[in-house]
């Protein structure tokens, strides 16, 4: 081998050396803390899909026995763990208490306290599901009631009424 040969092979040998001892790159992390924050307005929004029918069904004039309604039920979903304060009806005739007048039959209508049914918590893989609150409403029409028709029958004759809840 000629001086030359050797010098070239030193050089390489040492700079192969000289590679393996300097890192090619230098790993390392930092942190830096930050907050993540919300404001939550808590509500309960309607779920029944179009008009349920509270049904008296056919009354006879001056009947003896008051007619009773078919019940709905009414779904609210509700923020989990809040609860409406209070609920009302709209006003019609004249009054919220519930109480309205069709083809000249009174009626009252009632609403129970609800029963809920608890959702579930959020988490990194779900949204989570809202608490719901349903709300039966039941509708009595007194009995000896006279009515306004002028032909045999009338009717049927409905009115939309709402169930309100305030929270």
């Amino acid at each position: 081998m000629n001086t030359v040969n050797k010098l070239i092979a030193s050089v390489l040998a040492s700079s192969a050396l000289l590679a393996a001892t300097i890192p090619t790159s230098i790993a390392a992390t930092d942190n830096n803390d930050f907050n993540v924050s919300v404001t939550l307005s808590s509500q309960c929004k309607a779920t029944n899909s179009g008009t349920t029918t509270v049904d008296f069904g056919t009354y006879t004039a001056f009947q003896a026995g008051a007619a009773t309604g078919t019940p709905v039920n009414l779904t609210f979903d509700c923020t989990r763990g809040f609860s409406p304060s209070s609920v009302a009806f709209d006003t019609v005739n004249g009054t919220a208490a519930g109480v309205g007048v069709l083809q000249g039959l009174q009626y009252t209508l009632t609403a129970g306290a609800p029963s809920s049914v608890a959702g579930t918590a959020a988490s990194t893989i779900s949204i989570g599901t809202a608490d719901a609150k349903t709300y039966n409403v039941t509708g009595t029409m007194p009995a000896d009631q006279a009515g306004d028709c002028a032909t045999a029958t009338c009717g049927p004759t409905s009115h939309v009424r709402t169930l309100i809840v305030t929270f």
